[in-house]
């Protein structure tokens, strides 16, 4: 599964800016959908562009997070990004159930 990384808060979905983003970022990510770990991060917008709020920014997770909203980040909504910096990751080996209000836009826009 690949795609680009949006979040649900406080009602609306936003994309992660891709400042600082990693691998160890996106095997949070990954692991949050219920998939073994990420071959690898995206950046630059790779799966397209979102739209509306860009929800954070300068994540920074040690990799042994279990869920994106741990890891820390600047202030929900603070950022400096344009949507052509959005972040996104690539997930491999399903393991288990996704825990909650993710998901992948893959640049098809089918939501899942």
């Amino acid at each position: 599964m690949e795609g680009r990384v949006e979040i649900f808060y406080k009602g609306e979905w936003g994309t992660v800016c891709d400042d600082y983003w990693d691998l160890k970022d996106a095997i949070v990510v990954c692991r949050q959908l219920g998939y073994t770990t990420a071959v690898r991060r995206s950046v630059g917008a790779e799966f397209g562009e979102g739209t509306g709020r860009i929800w954070r920014d300068n994540v920074g997770c040690s990799g042994s997070e279990s869920m994106l909203s741990s890891c820390s980040a600047s202030y929900w909504g603070s950022n400096d990004c344009y949507h052509r910096d959005d972040a996104g990751v690539v997930c491999t080996s399903k393991l288990y159930l996704p825990l909650m209000n993710f998901v992948l836009r893959p640049q098809s826009k089918v939501d899942y």
